[in-house]
Order: C-alpha cells, then structure tokens, then sequence
C-alpha cells in the first residue's frame, strides 16, 4: 500500500512494496538533510549551495545520488512537467489534495496543482509556499521505491522565484510581483550494508536537535 510524509519541505511518496523500516530511513535521512541544507540557505539564499548542502549530507550518512535533469523553468502545470509514470502522478496529486484538506494549508499548494504563475499579487506569496516559507521556495516533490530490498528515491527539486523588489524594500508599483518556477531532478540511492550500522545516531542526532518535522499524510489511495 502506498503512503506519503512531509519532511521539513519535502513531499516524500512512498510506492507499494517499500518497507515501514526503509520507509523510516528515508524519512529520517531526508529530514536531516533538508535541515543542514537550510541552515545553509539562511547564511547564503543560493540554490547550488543548498542543493550541495542536502547532497553532502545524503553521501556522508552512505546514501548515493547524481542529478538527472538539469534546472529549466516550468511553463504549465508542475505535476504535468514530472516526468514520472500516469500512477504516480496521480500519487502526488493525491497527497497534495489530502494535504490541502488541512486548514493551515489553504491555497498553499497552487504551485503545484495549478499552471505556473508569471506574476502574482504580492500579498498572496506567502499563502503560495509550503512549509519552506520566505518568498524563494525550496521544495521536493519525492517518489520512493523498492525493489529486491534495495531503496532509491527520485527526487524533483522545484523553486519558486519572486521579483527581489521586496528585499530592498521598494514597494511593487502595482502590488504584484513577477515569479517562476523552476524544477530539476535527482536520483539518490541507499547502501543499506552501511547505513544500518549508523540508523540509531541518525535517529539521536534528529532527537537531540529539536522537534521531528515529519507529518504523515493521510487519506492517501493507492493507485493500480
């Protein structure tokens, strides 16, 4: 059965077959990732420098990864660039509208679920972002499986620019700002042999570092 987690500002989808263990690894790996990443991104708001960040973690705690899709911006829907199969588009989709039943949620998810945007109200930015916050988004869209008990993750990174007026703070001549969307791809995969030897100080590091951001998903159907 399938099943899907939020992880700091990664959506993490979770294919039939994963165990609850690997399930557990690639929840707890990601989180501690997506933290160290940004710690980083607050001293230098830089995408490479993240992206980086969030991979240097990944290879020291024996997972392995390479892009596979090098950064382009979005024209149409976000769902619909993902080049993943009808199934687990239709996953992903799931997930975000279980997500959206959440009041705190409300219209947060739109960069997903609609058509890229060109320019939005300036008000409305901070109702478009989930979870990562501040008006340059960072989020991962996240499909995991597992095949002959080995685990790999495919990993979207999508980023939401906003018009940097607002840092300086100018006011929009006519409150709205220019925005894009941008997404690249990841593929990372577990050495399962090592990692075990290192699950227990991974699990204490998160604990001893502050509250877990992990949430599940629930409501989430599995699709055939």
């Amino acid at each position: 059965m399938a099943s899907a987690a939020v992880c700091v500002s990664i959506i993490l989808i979770f294919l039939p077959g994963v165990g609850l263990q690997h399930q557990e690894d690639v929840r707890n790996s990601f989180e501690l990732a997506a933290r160290a990443a940004d710690k980083q991104a607050v001293k230098d708001d830089n995408r490479a420098k993240w992206c980086n960040s969030f991979m240097t973690t990944l290879l020291n705690i024996h997972w392995f990864g390479q892009q596979t899709r090098l950064e382009e911006e979005v024209k149409g829907s976000v769902l619909q660039s993902l080049q993943v199969s009808d199934s687990e588009r239709q996953l992903l989709s799931n997930a975000l509208n279980a997500l959206e039943h959440e009041p705190e949620n409300e219209r947060a998810l739109k960069l997903f679920t609609e058509s890229a945007f060109e320019q939005v109200h300036e008000d409305a930015i901070p109702r478009l972002l989930f979870i990562g916050g501040c008006y340059r988004g960072k989020f991962q869209l996240a499909i995991c499986s597992e095949k002959d008990d080995v685990v790999s993750v495919i990993s979207f990174f999508l980023q939401f620019h906003a018009d940097g007026e607002h840092y300086r703070g100018l006011p929009y001549p006519d409150g709205k700002a220019g925005v894009k969307t941008t997404v690249s791809s990841y593929f990372y995969g577990l050495n399962d042999g090592l990692y075990n030897k290192i699950r227990d100080r991974i699990k204490d590091k998160l604990e001893a570092t502050g509250i877990s951001k992990q949430m599940a998903i629930s409501g989430l159907k599995c699709v055939r």
